[in-house]
């Protein structure tokens, strides 16, 4: 059904010097390596593991990690955290540690994968669905900043914790229809805070990882909560969340303020487009961050929906390594007539091929069921 599907995957030890599986590609759908041609040994011991793409139907053989499945028991470990802060029984300090270590090896792994299905499917509580969300985001700027592995899974981490003492009000203010209450806008400025605080009684936190926490709310003209902090008094890791956590709530909206939607004449240019997901909050963030992570993940970002020029509705997988530049290829998986296919089709875009002629977010209100999991190639 998805073979002609690429995912990647890290190669085990032992196929090392044995011939080949499979075919295996690069990122961009290039052929590295005939399958029966030997896996030759790199000439220097990489810190990470050898990562190529396959076709999905051979890809469980080689390497078992689906990191969708990771990321929905993520999800599952985060909510359970939250629960156990706010009744008192603390949670050990190692288990957010393994958490954000976790998460930035699932990024590792498919970062695209992660990031799509984050925006297309409600997998946990909506609290806990948008943190995630956060914190990929959070992964890409990291990378994008160059930050060492520890430094980045501090900023994960901080990601994954900001509204630890909040997760209720924040499932809460997702099904608000109207505006808060004088009590419940008090406990949002207080959240901060809060969360820094609970996160300083488990203890064993890095300094980076709490500040960014306390910090998060914080605006580049002194206008953000809870201290008014001000550009350079506002740490790294702290602008890093505050973009993250506020990209994160324009893609994904909530009952009273509808998902941040694009068209495609803001794909022609950047800064039109940061201009648009932004608007003027834009003046509140670290703007030269803003621009790298909206850079890295282009203006067909994983999970963008699509209409294709024959009529088709497909979904973007992954980004090309120039992420400015429309993909290479997408899913359909509704036809022209409005019904899903039997069978979702590859169409690879490009002269003489399929074009894409809009983006199609706002005419799905409601996206229909569909196994999101199989568009980047894993079947649990």
């Amino acid at each position: 059904m998805f073979d002609p599907v690429l995912r990647p995957v890290e190669l085990p030890a032992h196929l090392i010097g044995r011939p080949a599986p499979c075919d295996f590609f690069d990122a961009r759908g290039t052929l590295l390596l005939r399958a029966g041609s030997p896996i030759v040994p790199r000439r220097e011991q990489a810190p990470q593991p050898r990562r190529m793409f396959c076709e999905a139907r051979v890809a469980e053989r080689i390497s078992p990690l689906d990191p969708i499945v990771q990321l929905r028991a993520a999800a599952s470990t985060l909510s359970r955290l939250a629960d156990e802060a706010r009744g008192g029984a603390l949670p050990a300090a190692e288990e957010f540690v393994a958490l954000a270590r976790e998460l930035h090896e699932l990024w590792l792994l498919d970062a695209d994968a992660c990031i799509g299905y984050a925006r297309l499917v409600r997998f946990d509580r909506p609290s806990v669905c948008h943190t995630l969300l956060a914190a990929l985001f959070a992964a890409e700027l990291a990378a994008a900043n160059g930050l060492p592995r520890q430094a980045a899974q501090d900023v994960i981490g901080a990601a994954a914790t900001m509204n630890i003492a909040s997760m209720d009000l924040h499932d809460e203010m997702f099904a608000l229809a109207g505006r808060p209450d004088a009590a419940t806008r008090d406990e949002i400025r207080e959240h901060p805070q809060e969360a820094a605080n609970l996160l300083e009684r488990i203890g064993a936190f890095s300094q980076d990882w709490l500040d960014a926490v306390a910090q998060h709310h914080e605006n580049f003209d002194g206008s953000g909560y809870p201290q008014r902090l001000r550009r350079g008094g506002i740490t790294l890791g702290a602008r890093m969340l505050r973009i993250a956590d506020m990209l994160a709530a324009r893609l994904t909206g909530r009952k009273r303020r509808a998902p941040r939607h694009w068209g495609i004449h803001h794909a022609r240019d950047p800064q039109r487009l940061v201009e648009h997901v932004f608007g003027s909050d834009l003046e509140l963030l670290d703007q030269t961050l803003v621009r790298l992570l909206m850079t890295r993940l282009g203006a067909f970002p994983p999970g963008t929906l699509v209409r294709l020029g024959n009529g088709e509705m497909a979904v973007v997988t992954r980004r090309r390594p120039d992420a400015r530049t429309t993909p290479r290829d997408v899913l359909a998986f509704i036809g022209g007539n409005g019904r899903p296919l039997e069978t979702p089709r590859v169409r690879h875009i490009g002269p003489g091929e399929c074009r894409i002629h809009s983006y199609a977010h706002d005419e799905l209100p409601r996206l229909p069921p569909f196994p999101w999991q199989r568009v980047w190639g894993y079947h649990h």
